[in-house]
C-alpha cells in the first residue's frame, strides 16, 4: 500500500520542479504605470520583472508622436530603467525584450 502514496508523492514533486523550470521574466510593474499618465514628464521609464535578468540581452525603447525618444538603458536584477529626455505631452509606447537568468525570453509593450 505503500507504492500509490510514494507516487503521487513524487508525482507532486515533480510537478512543482516542472513549473518552476518553465518560469519567465514577466513584467510585474513600471514607473510610469502601464496604461497610465503622468503630470509631468518622467526622468526615466522604469520596469520591474518578476526574476533577474540578463542585461546584454535585454533591452527597451520608447517612442512617442515625434519617434524613437529612449535614452540609455541600465539592468539591475530584475529592473530595467531607461533614461528619457523632457517629453511633451502625449502618448508613448514602451517596446521591450528580456531575458531571464534561466535564458528564456519574454517581450511585450504598454503605453502610457
Amino acid at each position: 500500500m505503500r507504492r500509490p502514496a510514494n507516487f503521487i508523492a513524487t508525482a507532486c514533486v515533480a510537478g512543482v520542479l516542472a513549473t518552476g523550470a518553465f518560469a519567465h521574466a514577466i513584467l510585474e510593474r513600471a514607473s510610469p504605470p502601464v496604461g497610465g499618465s503622468v503630470a509631468g514628464s518622467p526622468g526615466e521609464v522604469r520596469l520591474w520583472f518578476s526574476e533577474a535578468i540578463e542585461p546584454r540581452f535585454s533591452g527597451a525603447e520608447v517612442s512617442g508622436p515625434a519617434g524613437r525618444v529612449g535614452g540609455r538603458i541600465s539592468v539591475s536584477g530584475n529592473q530595467l530603467v531607461i533614461g528619457v529626455p523632457r517629453l511633451a505631452p502625449g502618448s508613448y509606447r514602451v517596446n521591450w525584450h528580456v531575458i531571464s537568468v534561466d535564458t528564456h525570453r519574454t517581450e511585450g509593450s504598454f503605453t502610457f
